[in-house]
């Protein structure tokens, strides 16, 4: 194996010039937009190396200019206390998966959203409170995802990989203009060509110009260029010839005027810069009938004299704009006036659909569900009130029924009631009873949230990651993945295997072309808890190299490890109660320090 026996790092403290901390939702998403900052900049960055704070602390240092400059990779949470802008930008609605933070200026420079998720169903919209948290704070955010990907969770024998709403897309150029902060949309091809039907957009990495930019806001300089080639690749998913049939289905032929206009990319940032938010749509372009889907006949029933609108063919929220006709059905029967909770009966109203609880597949009970209403409503509410500023927001409960008396209220404890508190005027249920929306302790956290120090398993197995990529090995499957599910690339082939989302997974699979050998590893946090379900944890690197070599026809040899934060005596105990084929310590105390123990 490539790998030497010992790694020992000097742990290393820096000061804060030309210092970015890259906050994750975990240390692999950290480092990867490190790693992409790089690979689109490359021509402008040269890299040093890599140093260490501690075990869940990664130092990237690159030369630019001529200067040092340090990125530091962080998860959110572990490391001690968050910069208060950090803290509050993701704590608002919901965290992303990076926050990049200038420690010498103290700002927050940019977010991002990295998935490998099917864009398609409910994974299109949960996010999009992550979004809006840093645009209202006047901070770029970008939202990085596949142009097309399979679909795991769609069992049609036939089916075709997915590509995003072309209303989600619509939505970061809405955002732009409402907020005056650029919303940024970077797909990328799928490594994996049986994944990729977007033939319109052939070789184009939409994610280059976002990293460019991100380059000019850390060496404050001017990116209105690089802005101006991610918004003409926005405008290009519409009205690119072979996709206007297809534009013109969804939205009419009136209705993105501003997106057509031939100087758009100057116009959206010229905007921008000077607080202009041009409406998209005006009470006239509003054609499609709202029919949401499973209650449209519930909604004809309820109103039959009321006209309700959708912005797009496939949009899932609705206005009206015929509000006090809506008032008046809604007071039928009330002790207080409804229209006391509106902004005001003079101006339109917005409707959007949401459940507070699902069906558990496993169990069979209702469980309470936050995804994907907690980013619908957000999502929903701010396409049509970049148009509508003033509208009303009312939430309809399509899961609530006078037996079971579920109430909003429940709700004050999950991320979705931030959602409610924040923009819903009005909550109803389909037998139009009214509930709550007031939550102000919503966004109060503890403490120990944030600034308990601990190692964890994902320390432990993005630590291991980084000594991978020093040895120049790319893994095939490093956990955790940046979604709810992953994909296994079979070096040293092009195939791929796919995680479904219930899978039982192992943590780590690598090829070394060094010697021909497949290694699959199982990660622990420490001695203990690997011990505690030993058996079961070589089941699962088990099940794991199978999957692998059964794919690749048994072609190489395996061997299986344990990785955990410990001493070489607790190896040798994990070696003599299990068949691992070695086992992995890393540790933190002087040094940080990793030690490969074999069987003697």
């Amino acid at each position: 194996m490539k790998l030497s026996s010992n790694y020992n790092f000097k742990k290393i403290q820096i000061d804060d010039k030309n210092k970015f901390t890259i906050y994750g939702d975990n240390l692999e998403e950290s480092t990867q937009i490190i790693k992409w900052l790089f690979d689109f900049n490359s021509d402008r960055m040269k890299f040093i190396g890599v140093e260490y704070a501690s075990l869940s602390e990664y130092i990237y240092k690159y030369d630019i200019d001529e200067e040092t400059y340090y990125f530091v990779a962080k998860a959110y949470y572990r490391n001690g206390k968050l910069p208060y802008d950090v803290r509050h930008v993701i704590k608002e609605l919901d965290k992303p998966d990076a926050v990049v933070y200038s420690n010498e200026n103290d700002k927050v420079l940019m977010g991002f959203e990295t998935t490998s998720t099917t864009m398609a169903g409910n994974a299109t919209w949960q996010r999009s409170g992550r979004i809006i948290n840093f645009l209202e704070g006047g901070i770029p955010f970008g939202f990085l995802a596949y142009f097309s990907k399979n679909d795991k969770s769609d069992k049609n024998i036939n089916k075709k990989p997915r590509i995003p709403s072309a209303l989600f897309v619509l939505m970061f150029i809405m955002l732009s203009l409402k907020y005056h902060t650029p919303a940024l949309v970077g797909f990328f091809e799928h490594p994996d060509k049986a994944q990729n039907i977007d033939k319109l957009n052939p070789n184009i990495d939409w994610r280059e110009p976002i990293f460019k930019y991100l380059l000019s806001l850390i060496l404050k300089e001017n990116g209105e260029n690089h802005l101006k080639k991610c918004y003409f690749n926005m405008k290009n998913y519409y009205f690119n010839p072979e996709k206007h049939k297809f534009t013109i289905s969804e939205f009419g032929s009136k209705t993105l005027s501003y997106v057509k206009d031939e100087n758009f990319e100057e116009k959206i940032i010229s905007d921008m810069r000077n607080n202009i938010n041009t409406p998209f749509y005006k009470e006239e372009d509003m054609f499609f009938p709202w029919a949401p889907k499973k209650i449209s006949g519930q909604i004809k029933k309820l109103f039959p004299d009321i006209k309700f609108y959708q912005i797009s063919k496939n949009c899932k929220a609705g206005i009206t704009f015929e509000t006090e006709k809506l008032v008046d059905k809604l007071n039928e029967g009330k002790k207080e006036y409804v229209e006391d909770n509106l902004n005001n009966i003079k101006e339109p109203t917005i409707i959007i659909p949401i459940k507070l609880t699902k069906m558990d597949k496993k169990s069979g009970n209702i469980i309470p569900t936050d995804d994907p209403y907690n980013g619908e409503i957000p999502a929903f509410a701010n396409i049509y009130l970049q148009s509508f500023p003033n509208a009303n927001v009312i939430l309809m409960l399509c899961d609530h029924t006078n037996n079971n008396e579920y109430i909003v209220e429940a709700a004050k404890g999950r991320k979705v009631y931030k959602s409610i508190d924040k923009y819903a005027n009005l909550v109803i249920d389909l037998d139009l009873n009214l509930f709550s929306h007031e939550a102000e302790n919503s966004r109060v956290e503890n403490k120990s949230k944030y600034e308990n120090q601990f190692t964890t398993e994902d320390d432990v197995t993005s630590f291991f990651g980084t000594i991978l990529l020093n040895e120049n090995i790319v893994p095939s499957f490093i956990n955790p993945p940046c979604g709810s599910w992953s994909d296994i690339h079979l070096y040293p082939t092009d195939k791929y295997y796919y995680y479904n989302r219930n899978d039982d997974r192992g943590d780590i699979a690598f090829f070394d072309s060094s010697d021909q050998t497949y290694y699959f590893g199982e990660s622990k946090k420490d001695y203990k808890t690997l011990a505690l379900t030993l058996s079961d944890e070589y089941r699962k690197t088990k099940n794991l190299s199978e999957i692998v070599l059964k794919e690749l026809n048994y072609k190489y040899p395996a061997k299986l490890f344990a990785i955990f934060k410990g001493s070489s005596e607790e190896a040798k105990k994990i070696l003599e109660n299990s068949n691992f084929d070695f086992v992995v310590t890393v540790d933190d105390t002087d040094e940080v320090t990793l030690e490969i123990i074999g069987r003697q």
